[in-house]
């Protein structure tokens, strides 16, 4: 987890470094999940295009005859490459973009680790590969939330397929690279 923080880190400070002012995009953009506890960096690299870096975590419960029971809170890590369809839809309609509100797709790479860090059940580190599409809207104040699903190729320690990737988030932004467009 650690690992991880350093590199969405140094993520960061190299998009802020090289971040753009002519973007539709927010240059930099931190937010901060409130149901499950997590944080996510969008950095502007072309007009509309982010690269966003995603430390959250996951809930897991189980009741089985066959398996234990129990439950976990899992960390998550994810990658992205989010490309904005609707940005000029939205300006012609008289529509916010700002904290980049609209609609994306998005290659996605995930994993998650199987040990639980708070709960009783451990199960397989899984990383999936996929492609999202997404909806994403900023109110005025920074409340934020965000769904997305798409397909997905997913591998944990025994076996592999093709499945759903599926992500619903409610958060707040803390920084924002500019305020209006």
């Amino acid at each position: 987890m650690k690992k991880a923080l350093l590199f969405l880190l140094t993520l960061a400070s190299f998009l802020d470094a090289s971040a753009q002012t002519d973007f539709k995009v927010e240059n930099n953009q931190w937010t901060v999940g409130i149901l499950l506890p997590g944080v996510t960096y969008e950095g502007g690299i072309a007009e509309n295009s982010t690269l966003t870096a995603e430390l959250t975590f996951g809930f897991q419960y189980r009741e089985s005859d066959f398996f234990e029971d129990g439950f976990g809170l899992y960390p998550i890590g994810r990658l992205q490459y989010r490309n904005y369809l609707n940005f000029d839809r939205r300006l012609r309609k008289g529509k916010r973009i700002d904290g980049n509100s609209g609609n994306y797709l998005a290659p996605t790479v995930a994993f998650q680790d199987g040990n639980a860090v708070v709960g009783d059940l451990d199960t397989e580190t899984v990383f999936a590969f996929g492609v999202v599409y997404g909806i994403q809207r900023t109110a005025p104040k920074g409340f934020q939330f965000r769904l997305e699903a798409g397909p997905a190729y997913f591998k944990d320690d025994f076996e592999s397929g093709f499945g759903l990737l599926l992500a619903a988030k409610i958060g707040w932004v803390l920084k924002s690279g500019r305020k209006n467009k």
